[in-house]
């Protein structure tokens, strides 16, 4: 079974960078926020890379910045230790080897209101 994702859209902030302690050493893992648009609604995305080259990628983003990206659809669950009950979330993952990120430039409106 294929489990594979791509979307195009907005950087809604800069990227997050957070760092996990691990066996050997540090895990570094880069978070992007992005809304994707159409003519009825607006959807928002988590993107977690934990892929050297992308992460390397998504650091030179900014806000505003137009991305494309591939990866996996997965889903996080875990037991919330404030109240115990369980909650998850669906984010796109682009492990090593397995999508990709590329820059598509700055929204067209944003690069309007930087001219001005």
């Amino acid at each position: 079974m294929t489990n594979r994702v791509t979307i195009i859209g907005k950087l809604v902030d800069a990227p997050k960078v957070r760092s996990f302690e691990q066996k050997g050493g540090t895990i570094e893992i880069v978070s992007l926020w992005l809304e994707v648009k159409d003519e009825n609604r607006t959807d928002r995305f988590t993107v977690e890379i934990n892929d050297p080259k992308a992460a390397a990628t998504a650091k030179a983003m900014r806000k505003d910045v137009i991305a494309e990206v591939s990866g996996k659809l997965r889903h996080d669950r875990w037991k919330d230790k404030g109240t115990g009950r369980w909650t998850g979330k669906v984010f796109i993952a682009i492990d090593p080897g397995e999508g990709t990120l590329r820059s598509k430039g700055i929204a067209a409106e944003t690069a309007q209101s930087e001219a001005a």
